[in-house]
């Protein structure tokens, strides 16, 4: 069986490699790499390193190689071993002995190995809007929540400055911040509930016209503005989303959002969703919701040019869609209030017809493609890209 070791970085090489230069660069690169416990840093010096890095590796290894000495190629060799143990080794390449390793590599990589040693704990607040028939996920929730002690535990919040501020900050609004107060204070019963897990998703009352009578609002912008406030939240009670959301931002650190897609041909893939969190968006409005006219929704605009990255696990985690790209002009359509458009260049929009795992995407503003691909195959998970 593999030993977990919780040492920062060891250094491995050919046996004539004496210890003096095995001690510089384990000095070097304890300086340079994270401390973190999950994973094993192996600095390979040379060929011939093989049998010490296995001997040194953990559960989660991460092998920092570059071109000279062979150091390369005894990294792959020892990755290669180490993942037919079923050990993580994952091999970053650097540009030269004492080079500094890529940070946001790094750091990603590390993520994906605290993901796959904790899975991600889930939140349903309520139940799932009745329309999501290819959304559960097994052995989610970790966590329910009455959604009506959460509407009661907001009616006792104040959210005047969370309010204001969101309005101020708006290109322009169909409402004023007391409109939506009730809104933002709810946002904030969502956060308390949701300490200690993951993510929270919300079978919200969007299209329940009686409940948006009475309430006199719809949680669009409250579930928007979570995401920027720390918390990964989403819609609909769609578990799968929700935990395509958290592996994205978690990886990224950046916040991601689900989106219905409402076209894919050719190149391009039309996302829409009635919110966005506003850290997303290039500029937004506040405008009524969709079909009810309530308050209230966000429109937000996207600029071209800004990488994607796209993601929707199956119930059993078996499969999974993974996409990716750079956001692009198209028309709109008759649909919800944000659009974004993505010409993907890593996959096909096909996929999204092919892989049978349902509508929501979730996304994120930014190039992680290689690093979920990495969780999904550790995983287990048979990746749909075309």
């Amino acid at each position: 069986m593999l030993r977990f070791l919780s040492v920062v970085v060891r250094v491995a090489a050919a046996p004539n490699v004496g210890a003096e230069i095995r001690e510089e660069y384990l000095r070097l690169y304890e300086g340079l790499l994270p401390r973190v416990e999950e994973v094993v840093f192996i600095v390979v010096l040379t060929g011939g390193a093989e049998p010490e890095i296995l001997s040194q590796a953990g559960r989660f290894n991460v092998l920092l190689a570059w071109p000279h000495y062979n150091s390369l190629p005894s990294a792959l060799e020892a990755a290669a071993a180490l993942r037919e143990r079923g050990a993580f080794a994952e091999v970053v390449a650097l540009e030269g002995p004492g080079a500094e390793p890529p940070a946001e590599r790094v750091r990603r990589l590390v993520e994906v190995a605290r993901l796959l040693d904790k899975p991600p704990r889930l939140m349903l607040v309520g139940e799932p809007n009745p329309w999501l028939v290819a959304s559960d996920l097994a052995g989610k929730p970790d966590v329910r929540v009455d959604e009506g002690e959460v509407y009661r535990r907001s009616l006792s919040m104040q959210a005047a400055e969370e309010a204001r501020r969101l309005v101020e900050s708006a290109r322009e609004s169909a409402y004023g911040p007391g409109e939506l107060e009730r809104v933002l204070a709810y946002a904030k019963a969502l956060r308390e509930a949701a300490r200690g897990v993951d993510g929270l998703t919300l079978g919200c009352w969007c299209f329940n016209f009686p409940r948006v009578e009475e309430r006199g609002w719809t949680p669009c912008i409250s579930l928007a503005v979570l995401n920027d406030w720390g918390v990964t939240a989403t819609c609909e009670g769609d578990l799968r989303a929700l935990y395509s959301a958290v592996v994205l931002r978690r990886i990224s650190g950046k916040p991601a959002w689900i989106s219905n897609v409402n076209a894919a041909r050719g190149e391009l893939l039309l996302l829409t969703h009635d919110g966005l969190p506003p850290s997303m968006a290039k500029a937004y409005s506040i405008v009524p919701r969709l079909a009810t006219k309530a308050p209230a929704a966000i429109r937000a605009e996207v600029e071209p040019g800004r990488p994607v990255t796209l993601l929707r696990v199956s119930r059993d985690l078996r499969r999974a869609l993974l996409l990716g790209g750079i956001t692009a002009e198209a028309e709109r359509v008759e649909a919800c209030a944000t659009q974004i458009a993505v010409r993907v260049t890593k996959g096909s929009p096909a996929a999204v017809y092919k892989a049978g795992l349902g509508n929501h995407l979730a996304f994120v503003f930014d190039d992680v493609y290689e690093e979920v691909e990495a969780y999904l195959r550790y995983l287990g998970a048979s990746v749909v890209t075309a």
